[in-house]
């Protein structure tokens, strides 16, 4: 479906896909200020902009991350995420050069929802700048885990917030092109 209205913005969030293969390249610090500040623009209830990001860098606490959260999936008794985990190639980020984690005010009613909004501003900004992304909510299984206070106080995260999930972030060669099937049967109209 097109329209003669169809314009830059549109066309960037009918291209956007999730990516889960980088190129090892860091992303440029202006770059990633850029996909900062739209995130910070996104609508919150009554403007309480209920959010905290942690641009992770850091291979190394990539990795780890990446590790603990492997052996959390690995100790499950979900056989299907079990399999999942037990790849060798397992990288809950995708090999990303960095991520970000996306935390939300723990005393705010709208907080996944208006994180949800920024995160999809850094996926349509990322998109706009020549970057690709994913959104990682396996994440969630780290901070949900006894070990969550550990990777809050090592990540920085203000108290009162609470990690929710997280962006990889970077280039890659392999942008999908391929459209997912819409379903557009979902639609009612009342007039």
């Amino acid at each position: 479906m097109s329209s003669v209205f169809e314009n830059e913005i549109i066309k960037s969030i009918k291209e956007r896909r999730s990516v889960r293969s980088f190129l090892p390249t860091q992303v440029e610090e202006e770059k990633i200020k850029l996909l900062l500040e739209a995130a910070i623009f996104a609508p919150s209830a009554v403007n309480g902009q209920p959010w905290f990001f942690t641009v992770v860098q850091n291979l190394d606490i990539l990795n780890k991350m990446n590790q603990e959260i492997r052996n959390i999936i690995l100790q499950s008794s979900d056989e299907n995420l079990k399999k999942f985990a037990s790849k060798e190639d397992f990288n809950v980020f995708h090999n990303a050069p960095m991520a970000i984690i996306v935390s939300g005010k723990e005393n705010s009613q709208s907080a996944q929802v208006d994180c949800a909004a920024a995160t999809q501003n850094i996926f349509l900004a990322a998109k706009s700048l020549g970057l690709a992304t994913c959104w990682i909510g396996f994440v969630g299984i780290l901070f949900s885990s006894p070990k969550a206070q550990d990777y809050i106080k090592l990540l920085k995260i203000p108290e009162g917030y609470k990690p929710l999930w997280a962006i990889a972030l970077g280039y890659t060669e392999n942008y999908p092109q391929t459209v997912p099937e819409r379903n557009w049967n979902v639609v009612e109209w009342i007039k």
